[in-house]
């Protein structure tokens, strides 16, 4: 008689969790991202991905809504790999970790450049410098020299 119990018990809680609302992400909206870069304007925080996706907004975060807004998918941050930061924006790093996943790598970068074949090069010429590290003491950020579609690395 007590099995029986039991197994009324798990029909009910079967049942009951059955009828709870979850819900999940479709895989195909999904965007994810190898290379985030940010760069400041005068008075605007502008936020770009290898994807081909940008947002902007007074603040970095207002930025980064104004990037999941804008999106055609779900855009998936957890991926980034590479963090690019244009001069001046080595201040936005302590909330930068609050969007990206500590192991992302870091650099300044100073020049015009195409995300996607950044990301081919840092492939090849691995970033010494994380988001953690970064956080965890003062540490001398690699620069990214990015000139006449060539790109070289200068790290210590």
């Amino acid at each position: 008689m007590k099995h029986w119990v039991l197994y009324l018990l798990g029909l009910l809680l079967v049942a009951a969790l059955g009828g709870m609302p979850f819900s999940g992400t479709d895989v195909a909206q999904l965007q994810p991202v190898q290379v985030v870069q940010v760069a400041r304007t005068v008075d605007r925080v502008v936020v770009r991905t290898d994807t081909d996706d940008y947002g902007s907004g007074a603040t970095l975060s207002g930025a980064f809504e104004d990037l999941k807004r804008t999106t055609s998918g779900k855009i998936f941050l957890e991926t980034a790999e590479y963090l690019l930061l244009s001069a001046g924006t080595e201040d936005l790093i302590p909330e930068l970790t609050e969007y990206l996943r500590p192991g992302c790598s870091v650099c300044v970068v100073a020049g015009e450049e195409d995300l996607e074949s950044v990301a081919a090069y840092l492939e090849a010429h691995p970033l010494l410098v994380t988001l953690q590290d970064c956080r965890a003491e003062a540490v001398e950020l690699p620069l990214l020299l990015a000139y006449e579609g060539r790109l070289e690395l200068v790290q210590s």
